[in-house]
This record gives structure tokens, C-alpha cells and sequence, in this order.
């Protein structure tokens, strides 16, 4: 619109009509148990398959981060701030802000991870709920998104008390578009989906280990890999294509071979003393070091390096 027929223009509010009618189905929202964490800004576009197939490589990306399946939720918005002049009347001042708490009870390990998620303004959020239901940001192009947020801040992990609550950690997140609540979103209903918050996957750490020091003239590595939230558990099924070895900087593709389950033998050529090798997880198809093997993400956390010995 032409600026001349703008300047000075004020909308005075509560003059446009409202569609209050109640016809058809309704669209309800339940309680708040997952979350999917986008990097600041990230757009969905309309045409998207939303979808365990589209999530994947963004999460496998770090575009992506998902926390699914809270023990439970509180709504700790803050209330709209009014003010009262000497006639008594009252005059809103402040809108309030979304802000959401979600407990989870999921271990130590996954404890220490949620605290890498500590941050001001560098994430968006899409929300789902208990039936599989997700809210989303809707933006002027058209595209999808989640929603802004502010302070993403994990809070003191909560020991467990004798005989009552069990030990939990929260994540507190405040939520700065008013608008985007208000306005400005949509629901995914789960009966229009074709996957359940359960099925969007997670990154697990692994441990990677030498059984025996990598030594001169060695052309095999022995190595285990065992889950970071337990050490105990074994990685199966891993093929050379999971891994991505270097021999002082340089990449080397092996033969791999898984014996017994979750130790991996690999083939290389000789090496010698004092060369310095490094070993990870890895997807060649996406250059990233989380690796998917049938849905399920791994990332060798942290990388296993090793000076080849006399």
C-alpha cells in the first residue's frame, strides 16, 4: 500500500468481526510431551512431507534436535500485566509470554546432554503432544516453522526423594512471538501423519575403544562400541560405510568385520610407529558425523585417537 495512504493510519482494535461459530470438528491441542528443537530461522516449505524420512538427515544434520517423551509438563506462562488508572479503569499494558517447562526422566547420561541445549535466541521450537498431535509456527510465505523462542535453560537435575518424586530433570523454555500463539500457527493432527512422536529418532553416543593398542606393522584394529548412556550396552550391525578412519589426516576406508557382536575388526593397510590415527561414526551421503543404521542415529562421542606404538 502506497505509503500516503499509511501514514498516520492507526488500527484501532476490536473493530474486525470475529468467526465464532462452532460447526464442524474441533481442533484441540493436548499436553505438551515432545519437542523438536530447529536451528534459528529454519523454514519448512509448504510442499514438505512431514515426515520420519524428512527429519531424519536434519537431525543427523544438528538442524534438528528432539526431545521426545517428557514424564511431564507445566505450563509456566506468565500472566498479561494490566494497569488501573483513577477512574478504575483497566488498560492492558503487557502481553504475556508462553513459557514451558518439561521434566523428563531419562537417565544421566541424557542429563548431561540437555545442558548442551542451554542458549538465548538460538532455537524455534514445534511442539507435539501425548496423541501423536504437533503445533507449528505458520510464516508469510507460506512456510512452516517452530516457534521463537528465548531462554532455553535445563534446570538442576532433582534428586529422587524417598518416597516421593523420582529423580528428573526439566528444561524451562520461554517463548518471545506472542503472535505466533495467538495467530499465527497450525496443528498437524496425528490421524493426518503417518508416524508417531516414538518413531522420530535420536542421536546415541557411542563409545568407540581399542581392545589392543594399534601397534607398528598392525594392518588390523580391533574396536568396541558400547552405548555412552550405559557402557555396557553393544552397538550392532555397524559396516565399514558406519565408520570413517584416518591415518594422520587422511582418510582410509577399510574392511569391516563385526566378530563377535559389537566389536569390529578392521582391515588396513600396515601402519607404523608414531602414526596417528583417528576413528569415528559417519554418514558419506551427508557428510556428518551421525550415522543412521535402520532409523537409528549413532555418533561416536568423543573421537577415538590412538599414536601407533613400537
Amino acid at each position: 500500500m502506497d505509503i500516503v495512504n499509511i501514514a498516520n493510519k492507526i488500527a484501532c482494535g476490536g473493530t474486525d468481526t470475529a468467526n465464532t461459530g462452532k460447526l464442524g470438528c474441533l481442533s484441540l491441542f493436548g499436553t505438551p510431551t515432545n519437542a523438536l528443537l530447529l536451528r534459528k530461522g529454519t523454514k519448512i516449505p509448504a510442499t514438505t512431507t512431514f515426515n520420519v524420512a524428512y527429519l531424519t538427515p536434519l537431525i543427523q544434520q544438528g538442524t534438528i534436535v528432539p526431545l521426545i517423551g517428557a514424564s511431564s509438563f507445566e505450563d509456566v506462562s506468565s500472566e498479561d500485566a494490566y494497569s488501573t488508572n483513577a477512574s478504575g479503569v483497566k488498560r492492558l499494558n503487557l502481553k504475556g509470554l508462553p513459557e514451558y517447562k518439561l521434566m523428563f526422566e531419562e537417565g544421566h547420561e541424557f542429563y548431561r546432554q540437555m545442558n548442551k541445549l542451554q542458549s538465548f535466541k538460538g532455537w524455534d521450537l514445534i511442539i507435539g503432544d501425548e496423541s501423536g498431535n504437533w503445533i507449528l509456527s505458520t510464516n508469510a510465505d507460506g512456510s512452516f516453522g517452530g516457534f521463537t523462542a528465548g531462554h532455553i535453560t535445563p534446570e538442576l537435575t532433582k534428586r529422587k526423594v524417598q518416597g516421593g518424586d523420582s529423580e528428573m530433570k526439566s528444561v524451562l523454555i520461554q517463548f518471545t512471538n506472542r503472535l505466533q500463539w495467538d495467530v499465527n500457527y497450525a496443528v498437524l493432527n496425528a490421524d493426518q501423519l503417518d508416524f508417531y512422536a516414538e518413531d522420530v529418532p535420536t542421536v546415541n553416543g557411542v563409545d568407540l575403544d581399542f581392545t589392543v593398542a594399534p601397534s607398528n606393522g598392525d594392518t588390523t584394529l580391533s574396536v568396541t562400541a558400547l552405548l555412552n548412556s550405559d557402557h555396557d550396552t553393544k552397538v550392532i550391525g555397524l559396516l565399514a560405510a558406519n565408520f570413517i578412519l584416518k591415518v594422520n589426516g587422511a582418510t582410509v576406508v577399510p574392511t569391516v568385520n563385526e566378530t563377535p557382536s559389537g566389536t569390529y575388526v578392521l582391515t588396513i593397510s600396515s601402519i607404523s610407529t608414531g602414526d596417528l590415527l583417528s576413528l569415528g561414526l559417519w554418514d558419506s551421503s551427508l557428510n556428518v558425523d551421525v550415522t543412521d543404521l535402520t532409523n537409528i542415529l549413532y555418533r561416536a562421542t568423543p573421537l577415538l585417537t590412538a599414536t601407533v606404538v613400537a
